[in-house]
C-alpha cells in the first residue's frame, strides 16, 4: 500500500478475509528445513497453512548430532572443519528459505540447531508454542531408511502439537 504522509510503508500479512496476521507469539507453525526436495515441499505447505491460519512461521535446521557429539566429548583433528561445514550448510539452508518467504507476506524467522532433528523440532515447537509442525516425508526406503531414520515417523508417535507430513513430490 501507499501513505500519503510520505512515510514508507511495510506491507502487513492478512488474511484472506483481511484480518491481520498473528504475532510470532501466537502459535506458529515450526518447520522442518533440510535442504531436501521434501523440506522445500514442506515449507510450501506451512506458507499455506500461515496464509489460511494466520500464523507466523519459525523454521528451524538441524544438523544431526550423535549423541556423544551432542554432549561435547566429540574432539580431534577435524571437528573443527566439521562444524564450520555445518554452520556452512546452515548458512545455504536459510538463505534458500529467504529467497522464498522473504516473498510470501508471512512473517518468519530460522532457528540452527544441533542433536536429534525430531527431538530438537518438537523442541522448538514447545518452545514456541506451536499451533502445528510441519515436516517433509522424504520417501527413503530399505536400508536408506534404517541409515537415516525417519524425523516424520518419530514425530507422528511423539509430537505434543499437531503434525502436518508432506509427502514428497511426484
Amino acid at each position: 500500500g501507499t501513505r500519503t504522509d510520505g512515510q514508507r510503508h511495510q506491507p502487513r500479512a492478512h488474511r484472506p478475509d483481511d484480518r491481520p496476521m498473528s504475532t510470532m507469539d501466537d502459535g506458529v507453525i515450526v518447520i522442518g528445513f533440510d535442504g531436501t526436495v521434501g523440506s522445500h515441499a514442506a515449507l510450501f505447505a506451512a506458507i499455506d497453512l500461515a496464509h489460511a491460519t494466520a500464523r507466523g512461521i519459525v523454521v528451524v535446521h538441524v544438523e544431526y548430532a550423535p549423541p556423544v557429539a551432542a554432549a561435547g566429548t566429540a574432539i580431534g583433528p577435524g571437528a573443527g572443519a566439521l562444524v564450520q561445514a555445518e554452520d556452512a550448510f546452515a548458512e545455504v539452508c536459510r538463505r534458500n528459505c529467504a529467497a522464498i518467504l522473504d516473498g510470501a507476506n508471512v512473517p518468519w524467522t530460522f532457528e540452527a540447531r544441533r542433536g536429534n532433528p525430531a527431538d530438537e523440532l518438537a523442541d522448538a515447537a514447545d518452545e514456541h508454542a506451536a499451533g502445528f509442525i510441519v515436516v517433509g516425508r522424504h520417501g527413503h526406503h530399505g536400508l536408506g531408511r534404517l541409515l537415516a531414520g525417519s524425523v516424520s515417523q518419530r514425530l507422528v508417535h511423539h509430537a505434543r502439537h499437531p503434525l502436518l507430513v508432506i509427502p514428497p513430490p511426484a
